[in-house]
């Protein structure tokens, strides 16, 4: 399993995120122009911004999970809820 970030923010961003939170196992992507949230209804309809979207997709690249929490709210407990639901999808 891979645990991949997107985000409209730089490459630099996401390095001082990643150093700042000691995180070694997590890609995170840059999505500046928002083309891959576009792809997955994660853009916002009128700001320059990409809902917060959570995705489970699996190896032949189908959606098996997404929940949009909005621009700022954040799925309650996400790290367990998320891996919840990748054991539910996988039994």
């Amino acid at each position: 399993m891979k645990v991949i970030g997107l985000s409209r923010d730089s490459a630099e961003s996401h390095r001082k995120f990643i150093a700042k939170r000691g995180l070694k196992n997590m890609t995170l992507l840059v999505d500046e122009k928002g083309k891959v949230a576009k792809m997955y209804d994660a853009d916002h309809w009128l700001l320059p911004f990409s809902k917060r979207v959570y995705l489970i997709i699996d190896q032949k690249m189908n959606v098996i999970y997404k929940k949009d929490m909005g621009l700022i709210d954040m799925l309650p407990n996400q790290t367990q809820t998320l891996i919840n639901e990748i054991d539910r999808q996988i039994k």
